[in-house]
């Protein structure tokens, strides 16, 4: 514990254009159950919403910590650093703006994960929203099963390049890890956090994926969203490439397919296979083409990509 004299849990949210999702957020937090040693932070960094985020938050939360930076320097690495350098936390829980715990609970059972020593970072599982599509529910209960995994070096074989994998949608990290690792990678596309993951690994401690800590989040994208998410994705992995020596994501994303396919065809909705398949060939075509991006001119990328500057 740092040397204040209550152990202090720092909720660290980057937020755009947040309205509609940031009370819900807020509110679920401050209702948190901490012990009488615990003690809770929020601090929030907005890329300049252009909606009523900022008032919203500023108005309704005031002990809520708002810092406002120009939308173009939002970095996925870079902002969450930012954050962190000002947090207090022995804890650092970063978390997205539609994310929203499932219970009162969130916290204490993240904060559990790390009774064990070589654990440096707990993700929670995430369920579907109310108004998941059907592949959206397949996809959070596939990625996100009610089993808990520690994942280190020894899970490598067994599980591949999921044994990196890690949600910055809620995640808590000691804070001692980011003085130990310098935090996240900054300028990169997407993927900070399951670099960061991959850091700890290799280096013999471990991640726990914490599947009694619970939040609703999902996103029923369109093809043209799939497309530009997995543009950014397969840029990542271009520019991270050492992390599929260790195992294909192709194959990862094949096993995906076919399991989903049997999942409709089971649960009667035969009718969406057609799409389900359409889905998986924008996803597939679209990563192949972010992993070749150092070939493309920077308008044509900027284009393909959902987060690129």
């Amino acid at each position: 514990m740092s040397n204040h004299q209550k152990e202090v849990i720092s909720v660290l949210i980057p937020t755009y254009n947040a309205a509609k999702y940031i009370e819900p957020l807020i509110g679920s937090l401050q209702n948190q159950q901490l012990s009488d040693i615990q003690e809770l932070e929020i601090i929030i960094i907005d890329s300049s919403s252009t909606d009523d985020t900022v008032n919203l938050i500023k108005t309704n939360y005031p002990d809520v910590n708002v810092i406002v930076i120009p939308n173009k320097s939002f970095d996925h690495g870079g902002s969450r650093n930012h954050l962190a350098s000002l947090a207090k936390g022995d804890y650092l829980l970063f978390m997205t703006q539609d994310a929203v715990p499932y219970n009162e609970y969130l916290l204490q059972n993240l904060v559990k994960s790390f009774q064990d020593p070589e654990v440096l970072i707990a993700y929670a599982r995430q369920l579907p929203k109310e108004d998941a599509h059907p592949l959206e529910v397949f996809a959070r209960n596939f990625n996100y099963p009610n089993k808990a995994i520690k994942k280190g070096k020894n899970t490598l074989d067994e599980l591949g390049i999921k044994t990196f994998f890690n949600s910055n949608v809620c995640s808590m990290y000691k804070k001692e890890l980011f003085d130990q690792y310098g935090g996240f990678p900054e300028k990169i596309i997407l993927n900070e956090d399951m670099i960061l993951a991959s850091k700890v690994i290799l280096d013999g401690k471990y991640v726990h994926y914490n599947n009694e800590a619970i939040v609703y989040h999902s996103h029923n994208y369109s093809l043209k969203q799939q497309f530009k998410r997995y543009f950014d994705i397969g840029m990542a992995f271009s520019d991270t490439s050492y992390l599929l020596k260790y195992a294909s994501n192709e194959k990862e994303g094949m096993k995906m397919v076919k399991t989903q396919l049997r999942y409709l065809i089971s649960e009667g909705k035969a009718l969406t296979v057609p799409y389900a398949i359409l889905e998986s060939a924008v996803k597939l075509s679209s990563y192949k083409l972010g992993k070749k991006h150092s070939i493309l001119p920077y308008k044509l990328k900027k284009s393909f990509s959902a987060y690129m500057k």
